[in-house]
């Protein structure tokens, strides 16, 4: 018995005269490169830092382009407000805000492929710019590129004002299917009720009615 407790204090103090440090197993040697794809669909701990500052916003456009598949090959849409996207033959909205582009096509690649949805295929995403959309009676309607603080007056200046038969009374604005209508006459009067445009408005200037 005695033996043996002088054995295990030896032991012991081997230990401890080493200086031995245990490490977990297959754990990564200090200051290499960290990769891990997560399920979850936070980003990829492989995407630079630089890239992670980026992160999409809801209502952001983005243009996806599919490799290595005939079935779809590009698509341009816009984030919905809750963040998230939906493609073809994934049930589940995708999150997309918060990430990269580079993490959220690293996203869509892997569920297409542990899906067993495609064997193969590369995506790449990028941001396209934010547009808004002018109709009826302005003198140039179309589409045009949404700059920071754009508001519904400014909007209708930018489209080259009223034509002779506008109606300033009615003016709309359609967003995600809701139609908001306003007196261009008493925005004008007050500026400070004038309205914010939004990626993907859609502005219409209707016809007065003699």
């Amino acid at each position: 018995m005695v033996r043996k407790l002088f054995l295990s204090l030896m032991l012991i103090a081997a230990v401890f005269m080493s200086g031995c440090v245990i490490q977990p197993v297959n754990a990564p040697e200090q200051g290499g490169p960290i990769s891990a794809d997560t399920d979850d669909g936070s980003p990829s701990l492989r995407a630079s830092s630089e890239d992670m500052t980026h992160g999409l916003k809801p209502l952001d456009p983005i243009y996806i382009r599919f490799s290595g598949i005939l079935e779809q090959q590009q698509l341009e849409l816009v984030i919905d407000e809750n963040g998230d996207i939906s493609l073809l033959h994934i049930k589940e909205p995708i999150k997309a805000a918060g990430l990269s582009p580079s993490a959220l096509a690293d996203k869509i690649e892997r569920l297409y492929v542990a899906g067993g949805i495609y064997k193969n295929v590369s995506v790449n995403v990028t941001m396209t710019a934010k547009q808004y959309y002018v109709q009826g009676e302005v003198n140039q309607p179309g589409q045009f590129q949404l700059m920071s603080g754009t508001t519904l007056l400014q909007a209708i200046a930018g489209a080259r004002g009223y034509t002779p038969f506008a109606n300033k009374k009615k003016v709309t604005l359609t967003r995600y299917g809701k139609i908001y209508t306003y007196n261009a006459k008493e925005l004008e009067k007050d500026p400070s009720k004038d309205v914010k445009v939004e990626a993907g408005d859609v502005i219409k200037v209707w016809q007065q009615w003699y």
